[in-house]
């Protein structure tokens, strides 16, 4: 696809004209797209596998094309400068931006290449946007020029006319004193010239009848008969006025985007504007209405009433409700807050090699493994990754204890975690995407593929998503399945949320019920700054917990995210809400 045409001059030269540097011309334009269309460049979720934001990339630069072959300027500079932030800044922060795996290798390099493609093209832009704006500059210079002229004629040409009076009025005031008899001398023919010249020019608080000139006498009417009326005196405009004015129209197009009376960027849902450009700030108030004439129109039937929404409710105000619920549960004896003996990452500095930093995704699984069979731990095919204590400990009336946990986050994860990382080209403390790491533990007869249950995910603050996981927790399979309860044997889950990674255990107790425990390897300051097992002794406090752990995990930034916009399960990949979680049962 070929891109606009550039000027002949090199980028930032200048011309004999003087020729102003690139992108001086068009600089209010350009400033006033990015300030209404511009966002920071997103964060990527590190366990959410790097091909997916490429693919991503792909539909961005398929729409820059899509923006220059329709001639949108303002269109194609604002997605150019998006898909080039994020090539540029957003991927190479994906921990598997520098793998040496050959297809992300491709990848990588084949978007490196559209960067460079798309940043030449945005100069282009800019050059094309810089002759615009030139162009308007000298056709409003042309035009003031043109009105400068006129006002100049009109003018001289009034100015003509009123001599033409004055000397009419003297040749008046002339005769009419030679013709007439001399009283009172020279006195009375002044008083006569007056009178004439008064008749001319009225006095400025005479009332509105007598601010009518007197009709001349017949002979005069006779000679001025073809004389046109006066024209109203016009201001000569001043220069640096013209100057103001010639500015603010050439930049009109800039000033008067549709910012009164619309929906700002990311405040409306759906948006997800961070890559896509769904609607583009246009810099036109002609284009505002058409937009919003055509909305109104096409997507509202006129016959049809329009529909009644919901108000949507603030995730702080979530946040402030599950925290309550929580606390309620808590001092109903309903959840419990175990503390762990250890945490991730705290042998980092005093024993090195068994720094297990950013290993919840190693961690997780682990877990889940020594809870739902604790003897095919013993299985493993290399010694370091053998449970050091006997079953005995491993497990207890509660499930896998506290003292396996505390082994694996501090023994068990370290030697996995080097091994996945050096075998993915990885950075030391780098995330690791779950099904890399399930990979190596089901080849290692660690994690044993047939007690797979199955996995689902979505918007975590959707109660139908959340409900999936919690009904895979509690029956032992896939709710579309039909399979025979397993309420009475254990389960496990790994639930993947906000680039971390927790454990979910469910245990039967002998008189039939059943207790959910949450597991965290991170600190928390609940339990003392060590990790946290979160007990909850019904299915109710289980939810209760899940949508309080949730909601707890966003950022200011994230809340904002999450009120302007709806969930879209096409852009998942994107949104803060997005979980996923794969779940083993133990043989029936």
């Amino acid at each position: 696809m070929d891109l606009p045409s550039a000027p002949g001059n090199a980028p930032g030269s200048f011309s004999n004209n003087n020729k102003p540097p690139l992108g001086e011309p068009s600089k209010a334009r350009r400033e006033s797209l990015k300030k209404h269309n511009e966002k920071a460049p997103i964060q990527l979720q590190n366990l959410c596998p790097i091909h997916k934001y490429y693919a991503a990339a792909d539909t961005v630069l398929a729409q820059f094309k899509q923006l220059l072959k329709e001639g949108d300027l303002d269109g194609a500079y604002i997605i150019g400068r998006r898909f080039a932030l994020f090539s540029t800044i957003s991927l190479p922060g994906h921990d598997y931006y520098a793998s040496p795996d050959p297809d992300l290798i491709k990848l990588r390099l084949k978007n490196q290449k559209d960067a460079q493609w798309v940043t030449t093209g945005v100069e282009r832009i800019v050059q094309v946007m810089d002759n615009q704006e030139i162009q308007k500059q000298n056709a409003e210079l042309e035009r003031i020029r043109k009105q400068k002229e006129k006002e100049e004629k009109e003018k001289m040409e009034w100015e003509q006319k009123m001599k033409q009076r004055l000397t009419a009025a003297a040749v008046e005031a002339s005769s009419g004193s030679s013709g007439s008899v001399k009283r009172g001398g020279e006195e009375k023919d002044l008083i006569s010239k007056l009178a004439s010249l008064n008749n001319l020019f009225p006095r400025e608080d005479a009332d509105e009848e007598e601010l009518i000139p007197s009709a001349p006498p017949q002979q005069d009417i006779e000679q001025n008969e073809e004389m046109p009326p006066l024209p109203p005196p016009m201001a000569v405009p001043r220069i640096d006025e013209l100057e103001q004015s010639m500015l603010a129209t050439s930049i009109s197009a800039v000033d008067q985007l549709k910012s009164n009376g619309m929906t700002p960027m990311f405040e409306e849902p759906p948006s997800y504007s961070d890559l896509f450009l769904d609607v583009l700030r246009t810099s036109s108030v002609g284009n505002s209405t058409e937009l919003l004439q055509s909305t109104t129109s096409s997507s509202i039937p006129a016959s049809s009433p329009l529909p009644v929404q919901q108000p949507r409710i603030s995730i702080r105000t979530i946040q402030q409700t599950c925290s309550h619920q929580l606390q309620s549960c808590i001092n109903m004896k309903q959840i419990e807050f175990i503390r762990l003996g250890t945490y991730q990452g705290r042998l980092a500095s005093s024993s090195p090699k068994y720094d297990s930093t950013n290993g919840c995704a190693v961690i997780s699984p682990l877990v889940v493994a020594t809870h739902i069979y604790p003897q095919h731990v013993h299985k493993a095919k290399k010694p370091e990754l053998l449970l050091r204590h006997h079953s005995s400990t491993t497990t207890s009336k509660y499930g896998i204890s506290n003292v396996a946990i505390n082994e694996i986050i501090d023994k068990r994860a370290p030697p996995i975690l080097n091994a996945v990382r050096s075998k993915l080209g990885l950075s030391k403390h780098a995330l690791i995407i779950p099904s890399d790491v399930h990979d190596y533990l089901v080849d290692e007869h660690i994690l044993p593929q047939d007690k797979f249950v199955g996995a689902c995910g979505g918007d975590i603050l959707a109660q139908g998503h959340l409900n999936e996981l919690v009904e895979m927790m509690v029956i032992g399979h896939e709710v579309n399945k039909k399979s025979k309860s397993v309420r009475k044997l254990k389960v496990g889950a790994a639930l993947f949320f906000r680039e971390h990674v927790v454990s979910i255990i469910k245990i039967p107790l002998a008189n039939g019920a059943c207790y959910f425990d949450l597991i965290d390897s991170l600190p928390s300051s609940r339990v003392g700054g060590m990790a946290s097992r979160m007990r909850c002794k019904d299915r109710a406090s289980f939810e209760t917990l899940l949508r309080w752990y949730a909601s707890s995990k966003f950022s200011d930034s994230q809340c904002e995210f999450i009120d302007a916009n709806k969930w879209d399960d096409g852009m998942c990949d994107f949104d803060p809400r997005v979980f996923q979680s794969f779940v083993w049962t133990e043989t029936q």
